[in-house]
């Protein structure tokens, strides 16, 4: 036998196992934290005693990923409201379970971009070289449009790479199989990003050069547009839209978090520069929790302790 009740705030139908009363139970739909009724409703179907019961309330904060299942996107996704507070709670019991993967794809992303970098400076090194002794006119001719052009390179190499993070800290966060096959993969969605990030850093830093506050409204609005098509597979504009309409009551709380990231990445400097290989993935899967959370998306749950 199981209890099943109504959430109080949304009226979904919630089940636990038959020993949870008195225990605080988080709705999955939205979030709301209730005691557990003593009311028993009769399962509609019948139950299978050969299977235990998994009880995601249980009196504990840690969690199981291999319990929980592969959850996949929702057909449909709502607005919700980020809870700060369980955000970071969600991160940090997820980030514990799959901190290899995590940072491991991280260090790679890096590698990559940080080699991308590398060659272009030293393309540029050898234009230098050659061009030494001709005349400034014929050397402006030649290093103008290698910088240009190598600055272009590199931008488009680490939107290729942050497609490939977002697909990759998705299906961590839905306990779905991520390969680091990911970062070749980034093809259906590549030019759709980059358009999308051309326009999102011109309104961005237009704002932020005219008025402070105008860029960093667009910021919190507009942030997780690339997530919009990954995850969605939208078009640029569709994404923008749904970035405006998810943001609504989620400024203050994306505001938060930002601040809260900037904190951890100051720290992961100080502790000798070696902190911000953890407290950075940490920060990007916080953020792909807070999409999945504003949009009202399934992802794992950490187990609430009966205390809550």
């Amino acid at each position: 036998m199981s209890i099943q009740f109504e959430c109080m705030s949304c009226g979904s139908t919630i089940e636990v196992p038959d020993d949870s009363v008195g225990q605080k139970a988080k709705c999955p739909a939205c979030y709301n934290v209730m005691e557990v009724p003593a009311v028993q409703i009769p399962d509609p179907e019948p139950f299978d005693d050969s299977q235990d019961p998994v009880n995601p309330y249980a009196s504990t904060s840690t969690i199981d990923s291999l319990d929980s299942g592969a959850l996949q996107p929702s057909t449909e996704i709502s607005v919700r409201q980020i809870d700060v507070g369980w955000t970071l709670t969600a991160t940090w019991e997820l980030y514990k379970v799959h901190f290899g993967v995590l940072i491991g794809f991280f260090l790679i992303t890096t590698a990559v971009s940080f080699l991308s970098q590398l060659g272009f400076n030293l393309l540029d090194l050898l234009a230098n070289v050659m061009t030494a002794d001709l005349g400034e006119e014929m050397q402006f001719r030649v290093k103008v449009p290698l910088s240009v052009g190598g600055f272009i390179l590199i931008q488009l190499v680490n939107i290729w790479f942050s497609i490939a993070s977002i697909r990759f800290l998705l299906l961590v966060a839905r306990n779905q199989p991520a390969d680091f096959s990911l970062l070749l993969k980034s093809g259906p969605y590549f030019i759709r990003t980059a358009i999308a990030t051309l326009l999102f850093l011109v309104v961005f830093y237009g704002g932020l050069i005219l008025l402070i506050i105008p860029g960093v409204y667009f910021g919190l609005t507009y942030w997780n547009f690339a997530f919009f098509i990954v995850d969605r597979n939208c078009g640029i504009m569709e994404s923008f839209k749904l970035c405006r309409i998810h943001a609504e009551g989620n400024r203050m709380s994306i505001l938060v978090l930002i601040l809260i990231s900037m904190g951890l990445g100051t720290l992961g400097c100080l502790a000798l520069c070696l902190g911000w290989i953890a407290t950075t993935p940490f920060s990007m899967f916080m953020f792909a929790i807070a999409y999945l959370t504003m949009t009202g998306q399934p992802f794992v749950q950490p187990r609430v302790p009966a205390n809550v």
